[in-house]
């Protein structure tokens, strides 16, 4: 079986060096890449209007991501992050797939402002890909499709560090027929 343990730090250095030049264009076609991925994950809106509360729709985030208006987002991140407090009675641990979602889809709309946000996508995948194997009663199915995920990760960086600028479908049509929700 692929031992990702074994090439991650060797892969987030590639990473961290091939998207650390990207441009506006660039930065928002991953950024849009990886919410429709995110999306794909179980329970997404449910997650974020619970946790967040805001309403939220993936066609509604990619548009607000194209235009610059995100603020809403970001101040229900900031006020989700103000008011949780791990010490009171109601507090509410999310779950790791809750966790993936808030944290994935702030590195998308994050990756508008900055490269090192890309780079953080690209790795929640791998993380994401690595838990599903940790913890399906499939661990082959899930660490197979993590070393191809290496792999296609590898090339397609390889593309976007030459300027080119990802069709902002790649994740989902990668990962449509995925069932994420049965670990």
């Amino acid at each position: 079986m692929f031992d990702i343990v074994s090439v991650i730090s060797k892969h987030t250095a590639f990473l961290e060096d091939k998207l650390k030049q990207l441009d506006l264009n660039q930065r928002k076609s991953i950024g849009k890449a990886f919410i429709q991925f995110y999306f794909l994950l179980p329970e997404t809106v449910e997650c974020i209007e619970h946790h967040l509360k805001i309403k939220i729709s993936e066609s509604k985030l990619i548009e607000d991501l194209e235009n610059n208006t995100l603020q809403y987002f970001k101040d229900a991140l900031k006020n989700y992050d103000a008011e949780t407090d791990e010490y009171a009675d109601n507090f509410e641990e999310l779950d790791p797939m809750e966790v993936n979602i808030i944290s994935g889809l702030e590195n998308s709309v994050r990756a508008y402002e900055k490269s090192e946000y890309a780079v953080y996508n690209f790795l929640l995948v791998i993380d994401i890909l690595d838990y599903n194997e940790n913890f399906s009663e499939n661990p082959e199915y899930w660490n197979n499709l993590l070393k191809e995920e290496i792999d296609f990760q590898q090339k397609i960086v390889e593309q976007i560090s030459n300027g080119a600028v990802i069709d902002e479908s790649i994740y989902f049509e990668r990962y449509k027929e995925v069932k994420f929700d049965e670990i």
